[in-house]
């Protein structure tokens, strides 16, 4: 199952050069959001904390309505979250739709919506009705 945990950091923002040629670094608290494939909220809670050495404030974690990562994240490219729909037939013979979201990591809309679009070619009964980037930073 996976989990979004959103924690609280202290990071140095990039430095400024000043007028008189030095350069000023700040620290400054900085929201992210990760996403942990985990069997409870208390191992994402310790996944997230060893991220930093327990130097950070976790303070948000939900189980994610994301069900799959449909491939591997890069350090250049964000993640991208699509929306899809199953239809199938229950068993009175109706149609029904089951709404789910999957990650993608790709460089733009474009190249998130062709990777999905590979993605849902196996042969499942399977549309996408949305996608668009999301701030979850890594898996961890």
């Amino acid at each position: 199952m996976y989990y979004e945990v959103k924690l609280s950091v202290e990071k140095e923002v990039p430095c400024k050069p000043s007028k008189a040629g030095a350069t000023a670094c700040e620290l400054k608290q900085v929201n992210e959001h990760y996403i942990c494939e985990c069997e409870n909220a208390l191992e994402a809670y310790y996944k997230a904390n060893e991220l930093y050495n327990n130097k950070c404030e976790v303070y948000s974690i939900t189980a994610s309505k994301i069900k799959e990562i449909v491939n591997t994240k890069t350090e250049d490219k964000p993640f991208f979250k699509a929306t899809i729909v199953d239809i199938y037939i229950d068993d009175a013979g109706e149609e029904k739709e089951q709404k789910s979201a999957v990650l993608v990591c790709a460089t733009d809309v474009k190249e998130a919506t062709k990777i999905m679009e590979d993605y849902l070619k196996q042969g499942y009964n399977m549309g996408m009705i949305g996608i668009n980037r999301t701030k979850i930073l890594d898996l961890i």
